[in-house]
């Protein structure tokens, strides 16, 4: 059984409103829809606030807003995309602090028989609030009343227009007349304006075009292209004088539609009543004439209606649109005399309503990420949500505000534009009306204003890393950690990300020259200050003392003043606070106060320092402690070896094997409590308190040499002290330990109290232990590298974790009831401190082998994202050389140009280092060539030896199928440091090359159209031009498009896009390709991988599916035993795993791949031993009948497959896989054991709940 995990949610920004969603109208909030989410935030006056999300169990076609029951209010009415379209309404609440979107009601619109909309699926609301208008299906809609806030009747209505591109309610002047813009394509190849009214009375709509808006053809030259989809929007009639209107100037107009996305932005204006009502009284004579017994009326009559369709009507305003295809628009003030727009390469403009006319000026503002939807917020702050590169939040300037010497935006040459100076300033209040009896008016062109400098300023970013074409895991450091690398965004935010849950180390100060570092600890003038004034820094020979008085430097203080035993290493110091007894009853209870004292346990004895404010300076006060001056024959002879303190404990460990427990009595004199001897040498001690707020701790852990030994000794109370608890036996020696609680919790009794045993072990491991009943439950491994491994708590973020050290450092920290780690990008850290002076507030020392470090660690708990941003040039496929430590990337670049005109497409081959990410060579292809897969070879960087080979198709338009490509074979050569590509051999070939895999060191499988070819990889004799060249070897012609390849060590899988996968084996010494089974369903697939026996892989349909090789008496097949529904496009699948995560010895599941989708979403694969997956199984069951998404979803027919033409059916569920997501939903439940019982006795879960957590946990940790 295998299970599906989300490492990274889809990032892809759909839809994005702003609106006001609780009954204070100062507060606004902008919602903004990705791919199955809705993030609702609030605007606040330092940025936005993320308020609450919501799962919306589908994915979201569009987003609504609607007026709420309560006056000015509003509910979220959200559109889901098939197989399961249907409409949710959420209501925002807020209670408590807490906010969350609730499920309203809901309406569904699947219908099975008919066909799937093929331009546009969306909704509309009309601008009363009233009615609904949803478009899912060709030549129908459904439209749906809104009373009250809720939805509620609900019935569809035919369309005529079979092929409708976009629709829009108008704005009409009557409550109950509800008028739909419909922009179709014809079936003569026209794009053809109309509207129709909705009669809600007849639940239909108006047979004949309504007379709101004059039919009109739209012109091929002014509307080229259909991709993307032109836009309709709804303009509100003007005039000048009304209440609610901030800009009262310019000419009135009676609203009417703007239609966006061709060369032009044209104005089509409302009939007016007088045009209205002359065309009703032609269509009722032609209608007449229509039902005539005259043939030859009828004949009259069906051409003139015919001449009225075809009719062309000059729109009222329109204005050249100079950049590619507009995408995203969004209104600046309610009555539309303003709005923003950007086209699909991220060029932003403001088209405005002139003042003196019924006209338009544009004005250029500057590029942003290609905009799939635009919100104007308040305040000239714009939110740009984006698919294609990072959503951003912009604030739009009134005067440029960088690159004054450039062009805000190129524009084309032969289009007019004007200088800023040239606009016209004047208003005309009331003027300007046309003759609202006037059949045609003149159309007034608009004016482009040529801007200077950009207008644009960046307030903050959103990072989306879709749509991921093509990704890669490397471990570029050598940490163990691997790192994610995707080829993602297109059009102008081409970019490569580089995706790691490592915690971010910002360096702020350096101190070289320290060697032989052991441990180091921060002190304080007085126990209960905050800020350290010192340093104290241990090493194998010495102790050094550093003084941070300065703010700008750090002074290390001589052996006199400094007031430590400096000559000798150091095992522990710590600041203390005084303890007052006072004996009432025969009582004697202990109190502490405030205090100058610090104690350090070296091997020279226990030493008391006093603080002299005056000075900043420590002195020794009273006599120190040592075994030979104690008094106690039993110690004669014997050394301190390690030693340990809490405020108010002291425990040092002896040679021979002797714990002694000591505190501060009267007069701050040291005084032995107790002595405990054990059996083997002591090798670290733990002494750290469980409960923060308390200066004692309850329980200490020793370690020890030989037996690799941990004990848990107890402090609870004095007849207790320094019994045996627990212990264990690790395989490495535990050269560092620590007691630590994890929670918020002070006792056993308390819900949050999670007290830990961690080991940093010699051989660089990290083994931690849950302590619960004074047993050790949990043992979890972790490895860190081949140094040995230390512990530190620290402050971090404002919470205490724990830094674990060796080859590498991962911050340990909880999260989701487990220990979470989260890799440092500091090597060979010896040790951590938590270091906080006025020159560096709130950060960490932490000590290497060679150097003391001090800065900050920030984002612990966050996913670190870098961008590597290329442009135009769009990263389609990469490949990663682990022996060169170089990225080869294959690009393409599409010169963005006007709507309509040819787009010039060019490819080029990257070579980028791993480290720097620079580029280290360019290779560029034909004019006519663009590169269609990377594979990397395992070279050795010598002349003879390639390194990556890349396949490449030449495109010609008048192919309906590529007919040539290339094999190229690249070596990577260094000379005086700078290190280049050589083109060892080309070989053409006979069509597109989509994929290729290599099956031995010089053994090429290449997918060229129908075939998989197999090359060899030979030298040429010497003196030729080229120094290699492949020969094809054998060749497989048995498919449809061949565009996946892996090979598994076995057996070469095969994916063709139209059909299916099969398994082929490379026989003969790689001379001829043999099929091994295969599967002849319509699967469809996009993306493969092998899974050691099989097969795994996504189709079109957005669903999983797996295979299994079953080999039989007679031949072996492919037997499908899995599929499961993602909502997503799978473009990549790669074997292995995200993290270095902790080794449980009784792991439930494992890492086996790693997949990557179009809207940005990482996932993970994992494996589940037949045991558990059936306790699994049946929780997922009982959690899905327990637990309905929005609008009374089904989780269990969201995840069964489904198919374009009918969506999700109940003949097929899913199996194989399980929502791993969902199951770990039950670790947030208040009541989880109600998932546990079922509803019969046969559902009932027979595994504890405890372990079900446990590995639900594991899960968690792999993900």
């Amino acid at each position: 059984m295998r299970v599906v995990g989300t490492f990274h949610p889809s990032s892809s920004v759909t839809h994005s409103l702003k609106c006001s969603l609780t009954p204070d109208s100062a507060l606004e909030h902008l919602v903004v829809a990705k791919t199955d989410r809705i993030d609702v935030f609030s605007l606040q006056p330092d940025g936005l606030k993320l308020e609450c999300s919501a799962d919306m169990w589908g994915r979201i076609a569009g987003v609504r807003v609607i007026p709420a029951k309560d006056d000015g209010q509003s509910n979220i009415l959200v559109m889901t995309d098939h197989p399961d379209a249907k409409l949710v309404l959420m209501s925002y609440r807020s209670e408590g602090g807490v906010s969350a979107l609730t499920s309203g009601s809901s309406q569904s619109l699947v219908d099975s028989a008919a066909r799937q909309a093929e331009f546009v699926t969306d909704f509309q609301v009309d601008p009363t609030g009233q009615v609904v208008v949803a478009s899912c299906y060709a030549g129908k809609l459904k439209v749906v009343k809104i009373e009250g806030g809720e939805l509620r009747q609900a019935f569809d209505v035919s369309l005529p227009e079979i092929n409708l591109l976009s629709f829009t309610f108008l704005y009409t002047n009557r409550k109950d007349r509800f008028t739909l813009a419909l922009l179709h394509y014809t079936h003569r190849r026209q794009l053809q304006l109309l509207s129709r009214d909705v009669l809600l009375e007849d639940l239909e709509l108006s047979p004949t075009h309504s007379n709101s808006l004059i039919t009109t053809l739209l012109s091929e030259r002014t509307f080229p292209s259909l991709e993307p989809p032109p836009l309709l929007v709804a303009i509100p009639p003007y005039s000048t004088g009304d209440d609610d209107d901030d800009d009262d100037t310019g000419p009135s107009h009676r609203g009417g539609v703007l239609v966006l996305g061709g060369r032009k932005v044209a104005f089509f204006e409302n009939a007016s009543q007088y045009q209205q009502d002359t065309r009703k009284e032609k269509q009722r004579r032609l209608s007449k004439r229509l039902s005539s017994a005259v043939q030859a009326e009828v004949s009259k009559a069906k051409e003139k209606e015919k001449e009225r369709e075809t009719r062309k009507i000059k729109a009222r305003a329109t204005v050249k649109w100079p950049w590619a295809a507009i995408t995203a628009w969004c209104a600046v003030d309610k009555r539309c005399r303003r709005i923003l727009m950007g086209d699909a390469y991220g060029r932003l403009a403001m088209l405005a309503f002139n003042a003196e006319n019924v006209g338009f000026t544009l004005l250029p503002l500057g590029e942003t990420s290609p905009a799939t939807c635009l919100t104007y917020l308040s305040s000239q702050v714009l939110y740009v949500g984006s698919h294609f590169g990072d959503s951003q939040l912009l604030r739009i300037h009134a005067a440029p505000i960088a690159n004054a010497g450039t062009d805000t935006l190129e524009i084309p040459k032969g289009i007019s534009t004007v200088s800023p100076s040239a606009l016209v300033s004047g208003h005309s209040k009331g003027k300007g009306r046309m003759d609202d009896d006037a059949e045609d008016v003149p159309t007034k062109d608009g004016q482009i204003v040529r801007t200077r400098g950009t207008f644009i300023e960046v307030l903050e970013t959103f990072d989306n890393v879709a749509p991921i074409m093509d990704a890669a895991l490397a471990d570029i450091d050598g940490s163990g950690q691997p790192q994610v690398i995707t080829a993602s965004g297109a059009r102008n935010t081409g970019s490569l990300r580089i995706i790691r849950t490592e915690a971010d180390f910002q360096e702020q100060a350096r101190l070289d020259g320290l060697a032989g570092v052991t441990d180091m600890w921060p002190v304080r003038p007085r126990f209960d200050d905050a800020v350290h004034t010192h340093l104290v820094v241990s090493t194998l020979r010495e102790t050094l003392v550093f003084s941070f008085a300065g703010k700008e430097s750090i002074t290390h203080l001589d052996s006199l003043a400094a007031g430590f035993a400096t000559n000798v290493p150091t095992y522990i110091v710590g600041n203390v606070p005084r303890r007052r007894t006072t004996t009432s009853g025969g009582r004697t209870t202990s109190s502490y106060t405030d205090s100058p004292l610090t104690v350090q346990i070296s091997p020279e004895g226990l030493r008391l320092l006093e603080h002299d404010s005056t000075l900043n300076a420590f002195s020794r006060v009273g006599e120190d402690w040592h075994p030979k001056k104690s008094g106690d024959i039993s110690m004669t002879g014997k050394e301190i070896v390690a030693a340990a303190m809490s405020p108010s404990q002291f425990v040092v460990g002896l040679s021979g094997g002797r714990l002694v427990l000591l505190n501060l009595g009267a007069n701050d004199a040291p005084q032995v409590l107790k002595s405990h001897d054990v059996s083997d040498e002591i090798c670290a001690i733990s002494c750290t308190p469980f409960d923060p707020t308390k200066n004692f701790a309850t329980s200490i852990a020793v370690s020890f040499w030989g037996s690799n030994r941990i004990a848990i000794l107890s402090l609870d109370s004095p007849e207790s002290y320094l019994n045996t608890v627990c212990e264990v036996t690790l395989p490495a020696l535990p050269r560092s330990i620590l007691l630590h609680n994890f929670g918020t919790g002070a006792r056993e009794k308390d819900l949050d109290f999670r007290p830990h045993l961690l080991a940093g072990l010699a051989d660089g491991s990290v083994v931690t232990f849950a302590l619960r009943g004074g047993e050790l439950h949990d043992r979890k491994v972790s490895a860190l590298g081949n140094a040995p491994a230390s512990l530190s708590l620290c402050s971090v973020d404002g919470r205490t974790v724990v830094i674990a050290s060796g080859a590498r450092a991962n911050v340990l920290y909880w999260d989701r009831q487990r220990i979470r780690p989260s890799p440092v990008g500091v090597k060979y850290a010896v040790r951590a401190v938590t270091l906080n002076t006025p020159a560096f507030p709130s950060c960490l020392a932490i000590a290497t082998p060679s150097r003391l470090l001090i800065g900050n660690v920030r984002g612990v708990d966050k996913m670190q994202i870098r961008t590597i941003p290329l442009g135009i040039d769009n990263p389609r496929k990469m490949a990663y050389n682990a022996g060169q430590q170089v990225f080869g990337v294959a690009c393409t670049r599409t010169v963005p140009e006007r709507v309509g005109d040819l787009e010039a497409i060019t490819g080029s081959f990257k070579l980028l280092d791993a480290h720097s990410f620079e580029q280290v060579h360019h290779f560029q292809c034909d004019s006519d060539e663009e590169p269609s897969a990377v594979l990397a070879l395992p070279g050795d960087g010598t002349e003879l030896s390639p390194v990556f080979c890349v396949g490449t198709v030449v495109i010609r338009p008048e192919e309906r199928e590529p007919s040539s490509g290339r094999l190229l074979l690249f070596s990577l050569s260094s000379a005086d440091g700078v290190r280049t590509l050589t083109t060892l051999t080309s070989q053409n070939v006979k069509g597109c090359v989509y994929a290729l895999a290599l099956v031995s060191e010089n053994l090429i499988a290449a997918a060229i159209n129908t075939n998989v070819v197999l090359y060899e990889i030979r030298r040429r004799a010497a003196g030729d031009v080229e120094l290699l060249s492949l020969r094809k070897n054998a060749e497989w012609n048995h498919n449809h498009f061949v565009t996946n390849l892996v090979w598994d060590g076995q057996h070469l899988i095969v994916g063709d896009a139209i059909s299916s996968v099969s398994v082929l084996n490379v026989a003969q010494e790689g001379t001829k390709l043999e099929s091994v089974a295969r599967d002849y369903g319509p699967l469809w697939p996009v993306a493969i991988e092998s899974t050691g026996n099989g097969v795994i892989g996504a189709n079109s349909d957005c669903n999983l599916f797996s295979f299994s090789l079953q080999k039989g008496p007679q031949r072996t097949v492919l037997e499908k035993d899995g599929v499961y529904h993602v909502d997503e496009v799978i473009n990549k699948f790669i074997k292995g795993a995200l993290s270095s995560a902790d080794l449980a010895e009784d792991q439930a599941v494992k890492s086996s791949h790693v997949f990557f989708t179009s809207t940005g979403r990482i996932g993970v694969i994992l494996d589940m031993n037949d045991a558990t997956s059936l306790h699994m199984t049946a929780l997922q069951r009982n959690m899905a009948k327990a637990l309905v998404g929005p609008g009374g979803a089904s989780h269990t027919k969201r995840r069964a497959p489904a198919t374009t033409p009918r969506g999700h059916t109940d003949a097929e569920a899913a199996y194989g896989f399980l929502d791993g997501d969902f199951l770990e939903a039950i670790l947030a439940q208040a009541d989880p054991q109600r998932f546990m019982e079922g509803d019969v006795e046969a559902e009932r879960i027979t595994l504890p709940l405890a372990t079900i957590k446990d590995v639900l946990v594991q899960m968690q940790s792999l993900h």
